[in-house]
């Protein structure tokens, strides 16, 4: 004789949580606790800082395109090439949870918030001239920002990166509920 029962196990799907499918796996990047509006920036990345902010940067006013791979990022460098800033947004691509997935990749990896953000700072090699500020611009969304220091006395890149950052996202207005 055979049994129609249903047990709950180890093997059955993760559950729906009010009608919601379960959340894909993050590979541990914290969720965002609001979504900023990126869609406008990722098509004009060269406003996506003020005049004001740019010169606090220590960074020529005119940025230039990069066409990237998926997206657009706009590069400003500073004086003399004293070091160079990338600006990249994100409205379709979750960024951060790429960075985490591929974590092992970097030997610095430092978790941050940024504007109340989750993001991280991370560089290939310890102590590099280049460090990569990602962070969570809502669910499904970033913003990336990339230092490059040159010369003789480089600032920590890091530091550059979350400035520029802070910068960015200050100049992003809260996505409108839908």
């Amino acid at each position: 004789m055979i049994g129609a029962c249903s047990t709950s196990g180890p093997t059955d799907p993760a559950p729906e949580v009010s009608g919601q499918p379960a959340a894909p796996d993050r590979f541990g990047a914290p969720l965002p606790s609001r979504s900023l509006e990126v869609q406008t920036r990722a098509q004009q990345p060269c406003g996506a800082l003020t005049e004001s902010q740019l010169r606090a940067l220590q960074l020529e006013p005119r940025g230039r395109i990069d066409q990237l791979t998926v997206g657009t990022a706009c590069v400003w460098e500073g004086p003399g090439f004293s070091h160079e800033v990338s600006v990249a947004l994100y409205p379709n691509r979750d960024l951060l949870v790429d960075t985490y997935r591929s974590r092992a990749m970097y030997q610095y990896f430092e978790p941050i918030v940024i504007a109340g953000l989750p993001a991280t700072a991370q560089q290939t090699t310890r102590g590099a001239l280049s460090c990569t500020v990602t962070t969570g611009a809502g669910i499904g969304q970033a913003v990336d920002v990339s230092v490059t220091e040159f010369g003789a006395e480089p600032s920590p890149p890091c530091d550059t990166a979350v400035r520029a950052t802070e910068a960015v996202l200050a100049n992003l207005p809260e996505q409108a509920q839908k």
